[in-house]
């Protein structure tokens, strides 16, 4: 369930790019189609909302497997979900796309996740992995808070940056 987000997301913002006019898919972020009219802009919400569905039933498995009456692992996953759904909501530009920026949860979920983690062998295959995310994660955001994302590339270090968070 893990990989679903990311197996629905890329696909279909892909194609919403390849469908929208006057769009670089390297050049611009995925929610800049959320200001155009037609069928791009509808694939593009129609993969934040779907994407964030599977976010949240991907935290709600977290927290299942966890057995723990509090998961901050599945709590990150869900909140993050949610996040994506308001994405396929509401336009880019206004706060409540993204909720106020809330999917920033996104960044530390992997490493609360992993806390949840109670198999000592499953810790210790998933570990590199999830201090790798985390880490490039917190570079993606760095990038952008400092405008060192390549204004001219940013569609595509978005891409990038998300594949390796989703």
């Amino acid at each position: 369930m893990g990989y679903l987000p990311l197996l629905v997301w890329l696909p279909l913002v892909t194609l919403a790019g390849f469908l929208a006019s006057d769009y670089s898919a390297i050049a611009s972020h995925v929610s800049v189609m959320t200001l155009k009219e037609g069928i791009s802009h509808t694939i593009v919400n129609t993969a934040a909302l779907t994407s964030g569905a599977a976010l949240i039933l991907f935290g709600i498995g977290v927290w299942i497997i966890s057995q723990r009456y509090f998961s901050g692992g599945a709590f990150g996953w869900i909140v993050f979900g949610i996040s994506m759904i308001a994405n396929g909501i509401w336009p880019m530009g206004g706060p409540m796309h993204g909720l106020y920026i809330i999917g920033i949860l996104n960044i530390v979920a992997p490493a609360l996740t992993l806390l949840d983690v109670r198999d000592e062998v499953l810790y210790q295959q998933l570990y590199k992995l999830t201090v790798f995310v985390t880490l490039m994660s917190v570079f993606y955001l760095w990038l952008l808070l400092n405008g060192f994302d390549p204004q001219d590339y940013s569609g595509l270090t978005q891409r990038i940056f998300g594949a390796i968070s989703y």
